[in-house]
């Protein structure tokens, strides 16, 4: 309150106090010819003194409650101005600091944002205030920020400081180093999250620069031996845990210093960089090649299935180096020789490793350079053999040295052949007959599995287009297919084409695929068969029992065929598990309105054990082993009159 308005409350109420004094004293004076006693009078002197104490008592009384609401409006003057004051301090700050600043509420909406964020992201105020910030932030540290953001409103953390990577509105990533705290209500309830980023793209790039030297070879862009110790280290725990074979493969180009002497060396460095390149292209992207200096070489080839794999590999290096190379408009052909040592045989870490194939390296030197040898002669005796068979294999098709066997079912109800299946076989001079899981092995090595897959798909139609014409026209031929056919994009047309260019019913091609084979790739290899079921081709599920192969699946895809895998039948008189196993499959498929086929039927025992179950067809060496298309007429030819006939007339063998 001013002080003239508590000024002129005191002198208002001293003049009423005077009034009612003078008022009290006037009545006495009046009264005091009345009064005949002076004992009235006193009383009410006594009267008016009490009134007028009371009326100071008020007074006093006023006088210290307008002293504590002044006191009270001065604490809040004084409290509006620190609040003034500070807000406005808080708008400087947020306003005007050096990093980019965001309120985000308890969603992670964004609530408030400062000039530079709004720079730094590209984006106006308007465009920040309706994004929720996850949608600033690269979806692998959406986790991250979740949890730590709990963390912040459970009191576990008072700050959380993160390197994230963070879009702007163009689309391109920066790095921020971000700083999150959280803002709490006077009943102590989260209210905001508090946000403050700042760039350092720049100084992510220049780590990322300074550890790509740290790693790589600053001619070449390999690997330095640096990486390549830590990735051997990485490979080798993983190797170990899982019992894998990886393998090192040491190489050096020959006479490399006659092209520095003669060319000079920046001619050398180019022919260097265009050797790495090359290399580069010959592995996979899960294996390494690094520079170990000059023009040595190392390449880490990881998961090794078979050492011949490793061969294939260091033959097309050797290709691939002596293709002609021009530098300053020069041609130069050079060769390379390499050394390779496997995990776990030749060496149990990087240091035995190493050694062993630079002393393979000497090795491939003393065999005349250009050429590649493994730490162990025998090792790489084997594996030249088997390039080989592989180039053998190569040429197999343009000497028409494949051929087809057909083995035939029969159904047990009526002993009628209902079909055969195509079976490949290679005659070579040089190898003689070569067993035909060799032969797809070597096919699916070499990329040779697609052209050979289709000579048998049109062969076997071409046969069976034959057999009708005969009079067996309700036979079908079933043509067994491999993963990498199931891969081939054109598969499904390669199919349609072919029956349709030799003018046979789809219903009569039978397509074998294994349940191995399905798991390799279940999603595009039902989708390949879900194709096939609408050409209207029939599905025949091979060495059926010994996958993953689902009832579900058996369900929905309307499989035509199960085929009982051999070695149930082999043990089914013998072995009462595979006995039952080979029950419970049977009564399955029947009761799925399936065709049961037992493959690999031998023995009497095993046909009449099959008949009593239920099994529809069999096919095995009990009807005969495998015929060549002659033969096979001639068995269609001659109906089995019973089972005793067929072993008693000798068919089988």
């Amino acid at each position: 309150m001013p002080e003239r308005k508590r000024i002129s409350l005191i002198v208002m109420v001293f003049i009423l106090s005077a009034l009612i004094i003078g008022t009290l004293f006037l009545i006495v004076n009046v009264q005091a010819s009345i009064l005949t006693h002076q004992g009235e009078l006193n009383l009410l002197l006594i009267s008016c003194i009490i009134l007028l104490t009371i009326a100071y008592a008020l007074l006093k009384q006023q006088l210290n409650a307008q002293k504590r609401a002044f006191s009270v409006l001065s604490q809040k003057d004084s409290l509006e101005a620190k609040l003034y004051e500070q807000h406005n301090l808080f708008n400087t700050v947020f306003d005007y600091t050096n990093m980019g600043i965001a309120l985000l509420n308890i969603d992670c909406n964004v609530a408030r944002v400062n000039k530079l964020l709004c720079e730094l992201l590209g984006y106006s105020e308007d465009d920040l205030l309706s994004m929720n910030f996850y949608q600033l932030i690269h979806p692998s540290e959406h986790d991250n920020l979740q949890i730590h953001m709990q963390q912040l409103i459970d009191k576990k953390i008072k700050l959380y400081q993160s390197e994230q990577q963070c879009f702007r509105k163009n689309g391109d990533t920066l790095w921020i180093m971000s700083t999150l705290s959280l803002t709490r209500d006077k009943d102590d309830k989260p209210s905001y999250f508090i946000i403050q980023v700042q760039n350092i793209t720049l100084q992510k790039k220049a780590e990322e620069r300074l550890r790509h030297m740290a790693y790589h070879d600053p001619l070449t862009g390999l690997a330095n031996r640096n990486k390549l110790e830590q990735f051997i280290s990485h490979i080798l725990a993983a190797a170990r845990r899982h019992q894998q074979v990886f393998a090192l493969l040491f190489l050096d180009l020959d006479r490399f210093k006659n092209i520095n002497d003669t060319i000079g060396h920046e001619a050398g460095d180019a022919l260097l960089q265009i050797v790495a390149e090359r290399l580069r292209n010959t592995v996979r992207t899960t294996d390494m090649v690094a520079r170990l200096g000059g023009d040595e070489f190392v390449l880490l080839i990881t998961d090794v299935k078979q050492a011949e794999s490793v061969a294939i590999i260091a033959q097309k290096i050797l290709e691939n180096v002596l293709k002609v190379i021009i530098v300053k408009g020069q041609e130069i052909y050079i060769t390379t020789s390499i050394g390779i040592s496997l995990y776990p045989y030749d060496g149990q870490n990087m240091q035995t490793l190493m050694k062993n194939a630079d002393l393979a390296l000497y090795r491939a030197k003393e065999h005349g350079r250009n050429n590649y040898q493994f730490y162990t002669a025998e090792m790489t005796s084997r594996a030249q053999e088997k390039m080989a068979l592989q180039n053998a294999l190569g040429h197999a098709l343009v000497k028409h040295e494949f051929m087809l066997h057909y083995q035939p079912k029969m159904e047990i109800s009526t002993r009628r052949i209902t079909g055969v299946e195509a079976l490949l076989r290679w005659k070579n001079k040089e190898y003689g007959m070569i067993t035909p899981d060799e032969i797809v092995s070597l096919a699916e090595e070499t990329g040779l599995i697609i052209p050979v897959s289709e000579w048998i798909l049109k062969t076997a139609c071409n046969q069976l287009k034959v057999w009708h014409e005969m009079g067996f026209t309700s036979l079908t031929m079933a043509v067994n297919c491999s993963a990498r056919q199931f891969k081939h994009s054109n598969f499904l047309d390669d199919v349609l084409n072919t029956i349709t260019e030799v003018g046979i019913s789809p219903q009569s091609l039978e397509i074998e695929v294994t349940e191995s084979t399905i798991m390799q790739d279940p999603e595009n290899t039902l989708r390949v068969l879900y194709g096939l079921k609408d050409l209207g081709v029939r599905i025949a599920i091979d060495d059926f029992g010994t996958g993953y192969w689902s009832l579900g699946n058996l369900r929905r895809l309307s499989v035509d065929v199960i085929k009982i895998d051999k070695t149930f039948i082999k043990q089914v008189i013998a072995d009462e598990t595979s006995a039952a196993i080979t029950s419970a499959i049977i009564a399955m498929v029947n009761k799925l309105d399936i065709v049961a086929i037992a493959e690999g039927v031998e023995t009497r025992e095993q046909y009449e054990f099959l008949a009593n179950e239920g099994c529809a067809e069999i096919q095995g060496y009990y009807l005969t082993r495998p015929l060549t298309d002659e033969a096979m007429t001639h068995f269609l030819q001659h109906p089995v009159p019973d089972v005793e006939a067929v072993s008693q007339n000798g068919i089988t063998t």
